[in-house]
């Protein structure tokens, strides 16, 4: 999280920022807690965090990741997790009215020691990120004030290359 410094404010894209990273912790995902938040029009307009479909078992209720049982990195064996990420989690909140234009911040957590992890959507949430007419996406890259990058969502890798 950045805190102020003296009596200096955080900017708003470190506010947002925080925001999302506070969503991170209420992640069930063993492997990587991740948060969203979409923003428009300098108001807030929906988060998300990820997780197992409403009613269903999370990764953390049965104690076991599969992703992470059989070794899986970032990218690798998407059909086999448990949860909706967080960035469809914050657009199925929203209609496409209120998404159009409208910046989306994400954040990432490792689950054991609570550390920033440089955050990034896979292909399939750049997918949705792009069709609902998402402007920007504001990315955690570490710690400390300032540490994020910002992609125009048509920059997205929303798919990959072979």
């Amino acid at each position: 999280m950045v805190k102020p410094e003296g009596n200096k404010r955080i900017s708003k894209i470190d506010a947002y920022l925080n925001c999302a990273e506070s969503f991170a912790y209420r992640s069930t995902c063993l492997k990587r807690k991740y948060g969203a938040v979409i923003v428009k029009d300098d108001a807030v307009i929906s988060t998300g965090y990820n997780g197992s479909p409403r009613g269903y078992e999370n990764c953390c209720d049965i104690g076991e990741c599969p992703r992470i049982r059989l070794g899986l990195h970032q990218g690798e064996g998407y059909g086999m997790c448990r949860a909706v990420h967080a960035e469809a989690n914050a657009l199925l909140n929203c209609s496409r009215e209120q998404t159009l234009g409208a910046d989306l911040y994400l954040s990432g957590v490792n689950p054991g020691d609570c550390s920033v992890h440089q955050a990034k959507p896979c292909p399939l949430c750049a997918r949705l990120i792009i069709q609902a007419g998402i402007r920007n996406v504001i990315l955690r890259q570490g710690e400390g004030a300032d540490n994020y990058r910002v992609i125009p969502a048509r920059d997205l890798e929303w798919y990959m290359k072979g």
